[in-house]
């Protein structure tokens, strides 16, 4: 799924014209990516699970002060701070296929400039974003030890988290 959204991002910023037919489409397929994400947040295993690693407020203030290896931290699949990047780039494509949807499919707020412009300062802080992003993941596996890059290939970590929340869920 990552990979996916990675790819169809890139093709609408770089290989797609603006609001033309392919672009519209990509934008309703990262949509449909994303609802598809959203629901096994609620549905698939553990290490999917938004409640496996929400960015409660606890776990940020563990995360700021260098404390990742605590037992409340154990088996996450994302840092608090990965998981609050992830939930804001999510945000952002939720709302610029929303924007794009306002811009092309509704008479309404066809042309109008607040849609256009809000549409490309969230692509445009998406491009600012995705940098950090995949700076994060790099320090994160030099600090962990483990090519998380890799695992989002595969899907396999050579690190071992602990399993012991599926049988809660």
């Amino acid at each position: 799924m990552h990979w996916a959204l990675v790819i169809g991002v890139a093709a609408n910023l770089w290989l797609t014209e603006e609001g033309g037919y392919i672009h519209q489409w990509f934008g309703y397929a990262l949509v449909a990516l994303i609802v598809i994400r959203i629901c096994w947040g609620f549905i698939g295993p553990w290490s999917a699970r938004w409640k496996s690693f929400w960015p409660t407020l606890s776990r940020l203030k563990q995360a700021l002060r260098g404390c990742n290896n605590t037992p409340e931290q154990a088996g996450i699949t994302h840092t608090p701070l990965g998981a609050v990047m992830m939930l804001v780039l999510l945000g952002l494509l939720l709302g610029l296929g929303l924007t794009g949807y306002m811009m092309e499919e509704t008479d309404r707020f066809w042309g109008v400039g607040w849609v256009e412009e809000t549409h490309e300062f969230m692509a445009n802080a998406i491009l600012f974003l995705v940098p950090l992003h995949v700076f994060g993941a790099v320090l994160e596996s030099i600090k962990q030890r483990d090519n998380l890059i890799t695992g989002m290939l595969h899907g396999y970590r050579r690190r071992h988290t602990s399993n012991h929340h599926d049988a809660q869920s």
